[in-house]
């Protein structure tokens, strides 16, 4: 018994449903002419008719309803809004010195971000030195000892 690659090769999944499709067509064109149309007149629905349709529908009148009569009932409104409370920050006296505190605060982080940056660069070199100036016998990764 042969077995057909093609029924498990799914790089085309459809490729089955092709197969059989053209097998049909095959068919088909192999039938005389007059029993060909009496089979697909019998199995295919008939071809609706299609309406010309305009580019540009016809205008619509509007019609205008009052609010009242749409769910048959009067409108219902409320005699007060609904109050939101939201919470206030209590302003209470800010001193004079206040600028100059935030600006305070502010150069200190400023200053501690520049030697944060400073001792990570000295670091640095420090680990550069040492490997290379110090080694001898057990040198430190990437080392060479001497």
């Amino acid at each position: 018994m042969e077995i057909k690659r093609a029924q498990f090769d799914m790089t085309n999944p459809f490729a089955p449903l092709q197969q059989r499709m053209n097998q049909v067509e095959t068919v088909l064109r192999q039938m005389p002419l007059a029993q060909r149309e009496q089979l697909l007149a019998d199995l295919l629905p008939p071809m609706p008719m299609h309406r010309h349709t305009p580019v540009i529908e016809q205008a619509v009148p509007m019609v205008t309803v009052k609010v009242e009569d749409w769910d048959d009932g009067a409108v219902v409104q409320q005699r007060y809004p609904t109050a939101v409370l939201r919470p206030r920050r209590i302003v209470g006296y800010i001193p004079w010195q206040w600028r100059w505190i935030v600006a305070g605060i502010r150069l200190t982080r400023i200053v501690r971000k520049s030697a944060k940056l400073q001792m990570k660069q000295f670091n640095k070199l420090q680990r550069q030195m040492i490997r290379r100036v110090l080694p001898r016998r057990n040198a430190m990764r990437g080392a060479r000892a001497r």
